[in-house]
């Protein structure tokens, strides 16, 4: 009798726990009502939660790195043209050039040649001319070889300009007479002036100008003791062409 009574005790309670555990089946994210936990939650389950908003940055705060970069290169650029702009003046004034010029002329009583060798160093030049004169006046003929220093200046560069003054420095005249009497000077003074035009084709010019000198020999002399000579004096232009090489 007391095991009949305790089986029936456990099968009351069996089925009052049967029938929580189906009450407790359709909760979502807590505890059955009967449990007395209906109040808690576990990790909020079941609650939807809206996405989190995504930080956004202004515009103003961004950097792109490649501006920096940019900025960087047209400052490197702007460095690299000055530096070739100094260059290329440097090349400009340290150039060198080797000049050479003739001109002659001809005529049925005289015969005029000059012949120029100039080197020009930043702008700058200085040069030697050889001028020769043989002429013929009244039966009396004129042998006249003198020696020129120049000094020239020289504006641009592919095209040029060279303008510079000339001054005699030696001289030699030889005077035969009509009657076979010799006479000779070596005391001579003069000067004159020049312009060239010169164009440039990579290291070589194309040159022309013009020559004009004006001088004076004194003291002509003679063995004879009979005959005397007073001066001779001369002036003239002469237009001169040549080449040169421009370094």
């Amino acid at each position: 009798m007391k095991y009949v009574f305790l089986l029936l005790t456990l099968i009351i309670l069996s089925g009052s726990f049967g029938l929580s555990l189906a009450t407790g089946k359709g909760f979502e994210g807590g505890f059955p009502e009967s449990s007395g936990l209906s109040g808690y939650r576990i990790g909020n389950m079941g609650e939807k939660r809206e996405p989190e908003p995504e930080i956004q940055y202004e515009p103003s705060e961004e950097k792109p790195p490649f501006k920096i970069n940019q900025g960087t290169q047209i400052d490197q650029r702007k460095k690299r043209s000055s530096n070739n702009q100094k260059s290329s003046k440097d090349s400009e004034s340290s150039k060198i050039r080797f000049r050479g010029l003739s001109g002659t002329y001809t005529s049925d009583f005289q015969e005029v040649t000059s012949s120029t060798g100039t080197i020009i160093w930043d702008k700058l030049g200085i040069g030697q001319s050889i001028f020769k004169l043989k002429t013929s006046i009244s039966g009396d003929t004129y042998d006249v070889e003198n020696t020129l220093i120049e000094i020239s200046y020289t504006f641009g560069d592919e095209f040029t300009l060279t303008l510079g003054g000339r001054s005699v420095t030696t001289g030699k005249l030889t005077i035969t007479s009509s009657d076979s009497e010799i006479f000779n000077s070596s005391n001579v003074e003069g000067s004159g002036y020049f312009s060239i035009l010169g164009i440039e084709f990579g290291i070589f010019e194309i040159l022309a100008g013009f020559q004009y000198t004006s001088y004076v020999y004194t003291e002509i002399e003679t063995e004879s003791t009979s005959a005397y000579w007073g001066s001779f004096e001369d002036s003239g232009g002469l237009y001169v062409t040549g080449i040169g090489f421009a370094f």
